[in-house]
C-alpha cells in the first residue's frame, strides 16, 4: 500500500490559486462598498441646478480631506485586488482570473458612474412645471461631463488593461486605472466652491432666459 504525498511545486500552486480567489472575492465585495460611493458618486463636485426652480442655488462641493484620503487609499486597494496575482514576481505577466476579474470590475464601474450620473440628474428636474433655466440647459451637459469623465476613463482603462494581460507587467496593469482615476479626479475634488470663484452663476451669452 503506498501514500501519496502532493509535491512542494503542487501544494504552492493550490495555495497561490486559493489565495487568489479569496483576494478577488474581496475585491469584488469592495467594488460595491468602496469603489462605487468614492469613484463614482460625483458628491463631491461643485454645481449649479440649471432647472428654473432651482435658478441660484450652487453646491460647493467638499474639498480633500482625510475621509475622502481614505476612502480613495481603500478603492486603490480595492483595484488592486481585483487585478489578481502576479506570476512570477510584480513584473511577470498576471493570471487568467485576474483579468477577468478586472474587466469585470471595469465594466462594473463604467456600468455605475452612467447609472449614477443620471440617478443624481433626475433631481434636477422633479416637477411637471421644472425645466431648463437657459435655452441650452446650461450648465446641465458640462456638469453631467464633468461626472462622468472620471469613473468612465477607469472603468475603460481597467477593460483595455485586462486585454494587455500578456503584454504588460502586472504592476503596470495595476496601477494605470488608479492613475487614470487619481489624475482626473484630484483637480475636479481640489477646486472646492468653484461657482463663487468663476462666476458661474453668470448667465453666459450664448444661452436666454
Amino acid at each position: 500500500m503506498t501514500t501519496s504525498v502532493a509535491s512542494p511545486a503542487r501544494t504552492t500552486t493550490r495555495a497561490r490559486r486559493w489565495s487568489e480567489i479569496a483576494l478577488l472575492l474581496i475585491g469584488a465585495l469592495g467594488l460595491i462598498g468602496f469603489v462605487y460611493p468614492t469613484l463614482v458618486l460625483p458628491d463631491y463636485l461643485p454645481r449649479v441646478d440649471p432647472s428654473t426652480l432651482g435658478h441660484g442655488i450652487t453646491y460647493a462641493g467638499s474639498a480633500i480631506d482625510r475621509t475622502w484620503i481614505t476612502q480613495a487609499l481603500i478603492s486603490a486597494l480595492v483595484l488592486i485586488l481585483v487585478t489578481g496575482l502576479p506570476i512570477n514576481g510584480p513584473s511577470g505577466r498576471g493570471s487568467l482570473p485576474g483579468a477577468v476579474a478586472q474587466a469585470i470590475g471595469g465594466v462594473a464601474v463604467t456600468f455605475w458612474t452612467l447609472a449614477g450620473t443620471a440617478f443624481a440628474n433626475l433631481f434636477y428636474f422633479s416637477g411637471p412645471d421644472d425645466y431648463c433655466t437657459y435655452a441650452s440647459c446650461w450648465p446641465y451637459h458640462e456638469q453631467t461631463v464633468a461626472d462622468l469623465v472620471p469613473g468612465a476613463l477607469t472603468g475603460i482603462a481597467m477593460f483595455l488593461m485586462t486585454l494587455l494581460v500578456n503584454r504588460l507587467a502586472w504592476w503596470i496593469r495595476t496601477l494605470v486605472p488608479i492613475a487614470v482615476w487619481v489624475v482626473r479626479t484630484w483637480p475636479q475634488r481640489a477646486t472646492e466652491r468653484v461657482p463663487e470663484r468663476t462666476g458661474l452663476l453668470q448667465p453666459v451669452p450664448s444661452c436666454t432666459g
